[in-house]
């Protein structure tokens, strides 16, 4: 090590958790299959973290933690819904693929995001002029203990400023809905400590809205026009996707798999699926019409 160099920052903190990691390693029969999970996590993430903008400080273990320079808070929304984007796709494709393993239980991801005001970041210059990066502060020990705790998909748990700057800046794919611990959770997850935990929100499910037949189909069928490219307004986020999917896709052997697997499932599964109950639904409201016709 040639100097350490120290600076203050701020920035938007996220850390990933693999969730119940310890209890596949103690499982001899599920072991084997996290040990080839775990790097393959570390290369999608890395990947997905530098598309995003951020810097992938350091694995875990059984995670990561990744910053996200943002000096002006004015700029939290955008860097926010960056975050978001890639934790989504992160999730999602972990939760399709599990990156080209098959354990006997599926591994699922769980996530904790701030914004960290007093960072302070250290610069570890090598004698090869490798560098390496760390950041320390408040706001990073309440994401990895935010990590720990269950939300809704795609499993994230953050703070108020960083969610209420994504929903100003046009961010409504991930709805969220504040939580706040009781005596038990707040000894559990943050060892009985106060600082950050009176504004937390974790991921939701959307509420549901009511809506006519003819406006649930019509939605559909939008949303499989978009999917299949047939419509002029591409889908939320779709470059920032091609972009880590053509990278990624230059990654090992099994990287190409992961994408097929993906691939495959939001063709044949998902949008197969979507097709069916189009055309299930659509049959259900001719004949309710044809049925009030006969009535009148």
């Amino acid at each position: 090590m040639e100097r350490f160099d120290f600076s203050r920052a701020r920035g938007v903190v996220w850390v990933c958790d693999v969730q119940s990691s310890s209890k596949y390693l103690n499982d001899d029969s599920l072991a084997d299959e996290l040990e080839t999970f775990l790097p393959r996590l570390y290369w999608t993430s890395q990947t997905l973290i530098e598309e995003a903008g951020g810097s992938f400080l350091k694995w875990t273990g059984d995670g990561f933690l990744a910053w996200f320079e943002t000096p002006l808070h004015r700029d939290i929304g955008k860097t926010a819904s960056a975050v978001f984007s890639a934790i989504e796709h992160l999730t999602l494709i972990v939760n399709i693929t599990q990156l080209g393993t098959n354990p006997g239980k599926k591994f699922r991801i769980r996530h904790g995001v701030s914004y960290e005001h007093d960072a302070l970041l250290t610069r570890i210059t090598h004698g090869d002029g490798h560098e390496d990066l760390d950041v320390m502060g408040r706001a990073v020990v309440l994401s990895f203990r935010m990590s720990g705790i269950p939300a809704k998909f795609p499993g994230i748990l953050a703070q108020g400023e960083v969610v209420k700057g994504y929903i100003e800046a046009g961010g409504d794919r991930i709805h969220f809905r504040k939580w706040t611990p009781n005596k038990e959770e707040r000894l559990r997850y943050f060892k009985n400590e106060r600082w950050g935990i009176g504004s937390l929100y974790g991921s939701a499910a959307k509420p549901r809205r009511l809506r006519s037949v003819s406006s649930a189909i019509k939605q559909g069928k939008m949303a499989i026009l978009k999917a299949e490219g047939k419509h002029d307004e591409e889908p939320e986020g779709i470059d920032f996707m091609r972009q880590f999917l053509a990278r990624f896709q230059s990654g090992p052997p099994w990287c190409r798999e992961v994408i097929d697997e993906y691939t495959r499932f939001i063709r044949e599964e998902l949008m197969g699926t979507l097709k069916q109950f189009l055309e299930a639904i659509e049959r259900l409201e001719d004949k309710r019409k044809h049925s009030k016709n006969e009535e009148a």
